[in-house]
């Protein structure tokens, strides 16, 4: 998504670590016919292998700007260094076709998707809001992350960061952001297929990193393709739908807008907008890259006001496996049609 992009919904305001500790016994000597001593309890277990152990605690946490956008003199227009996947994804369900909004759920489900976008442009270096994944992180809470190509290329730890967290799942943003309603053709066509390759050679990285370490039976939980994409600004045309939809990929909309593009926003309307629009199966949009303004801030009162009301958080993937997806023909934020402004403002998008 584009930064300047969203608007804030809302009246007047634009649309771990455990601890063992050794066992040990004083020294001093018992009295005579004293009772016998108390079994040594058994040491807690090891916690489970995890991919995160190919990080150390100091590389996996979040420094202070990294959250920063960088402006480049140069645009990078450069494909990637391997442009094609290697394979593909099974054909999608016809019921997961079109844009999906949300998720309707049987009742008394209450799960919802926290999903965050990392865009990147040809003429930027985005960043990495650490505040918001350490943050996730420390809580337990299932994410999803639609990542731009090049934001992979940008951050390739980061991005296999999030790849091997088994609460994050990772998605298909496009290259460089382009506006796939106006993009047409082998140029839409790269905006997809580039990032599926690039997800992939990282997923490779990954993937002998483990080997590696003893931990290569973890990678089957880490998809080898992405299978889900996010239009960049929300923006799609017949041609690149049907496109995504042909190669397998689910196009995930959302139906609460975070506002959080919005540069002086303030935190308090940013939680009030995302907590009131809310329900059951709604999928919610945030950004990550450092263009997420108070998201960071907001969060954490975000998180407890839908906790307080019974929500618990999945990833989109284990959202749809919980009920339907309701979808639509196009892509829009809130209503047909109200993203038509777009193709004149940003045009391509890909600056």
């Amino acid at each position: 998504m584009n930064p300047s992009a969203w608007l804030v919904c809302g009246p007047g305001w634009p649309c771990w670590m455990a601890l063992c500790a050794p066992l040990w016994w004083a020294s001093a000597q018992r009295p005579a016919f004293a009772a016998p001593p108390e079994p040594a309890s058994p040491q807690a277990a090891a916690p489970p292998a995890a991919l995160s152990q190919l990080w150390t605690a100091a590389e996996s946490r979040g420094h202070p700007g990294e959250e920063r956008v960088v402006p480049l003199r140069h645009p990078d227009r450069a494909p990637p260094e391997i442009a094609q996947p290697s394979g593909g994804l099974p054909a999608l369900d016809a019921g997961r076709r079109g844009s999906i909004r949300r998720v309707r759920l049987p009742p008394g489900k209450n799960l919802v998707a926290l999903t965050f976008d990392l865009c990147e442009q040809a003429d930027d270096t985005t960043g990495y809001d650490w505040r918001v994944v350490d943050y996730l992180r420390g809580q337990q809470i299932p994410a999803t992350f639609f990542a731009g190509g090049k934001w992979m290329r940008s951050h390739p730890e980061r991005a296999m960061q999030l790849m091997a967290d088994p609460n994050f799942e990772v998605g298909n943003h496009g290259w460089t952001h382009g506006n796939l309603r106006r993009l047409t053709g082998q140029r839409m066509l790269d905006q997809i297929v580039w990032t599926q390759a690039e997800y992939e050679k990282l997923w490779g990285v990954l993937g002998q990193r483990a080997k590696k370490a003893g931990l290569e039976a973890l990678m089957r939980r880490v998809p080898r393709p992405p299978a889900a994409l996010r239009f960049p600004y929300g923006t799609c045309g017949a041609e690149s739908l049907a496109a995504v939809n042909g190669l397998g990929l689910g196009a995930i909309q959302w139906d609460v807008v975070s506002g959080d593009a919005a540069p002086r926003i303030p935190v308090d309307r940013l939680v009030q907008g995302v907590v009131g629009n809310t329900r059951p199966g709604s999928i919610i949009v945030f950004h990550a890259n450092g263009r997420g303004h108070g998201t960071a801030a907001a969060l954490p009162d975000i998180v407890e006001a839908l906790r307080g009301k019974g929500y618990s958080f999945a990833t989109v993937s284990q959202l749809l496996q919980e009920g339907v997806p309701e979808t639509a023909k196009e892509c829009y934020e809130l209503r047909p049609g109200d993203n038509r402004y777009i193709d004149a403002k940003f045009g391509d998008g890909t600056q």
